[in-house]
């Protein structure tokens, strides 16, 4: 598998987040919108990525989480991490419910990346 850079791996991130429930609500839509058109101003083709989430099953989402979890960590600083982490918790939030698994992922998340 090919290193993804940190806006591809952090845009798979909240999709899994997002799918992980099974249930993908509008609300966390908008902010995957908000978080491309902040980290790809020109657009980016986010087509290769979209089509490696939809062929993963919702059973190895954790396994592509850690995944984009290290590409993302090797290619940003903490600022960076800390502002996904930002994106993550409200997309969390947008629906208004926390499914166990969507806690259980951002726990990873603050573990590989070693946030308290």
């Amino acid at each position: 598998m090919n290193r993804k850079n940190k806006d591809v791996a952090g845009f798979q991130i909240l999709n899994i987040l997002a799918e992980i429930d099974g249930d993908f609500d509008p609300k966390e839509g908008q902010i995957i919108v908000e978080y491309v058109a902040k980290n790809f101003p020109l657009g980016g083709n986010l087509e290769s990525a979209m089509d490696e989430l939809s062929q993963t099953a919702p059973e190895d989402y954790p396994i592509l989480l850690q995944k984009c979890a290290e590409d993302f960590y090797a290619d940003s600083v903490e600022k960076e991490r800390l502002e996904l982490i930002d994106f993550a918790l409200r997309l969390l939030k947008a629906d208004d419910v926390i499914d166990a698994r969507e806690d259980w992922l951002i726990n990873k998340l603050y573990q590989y990346w070693d946030i308290n």
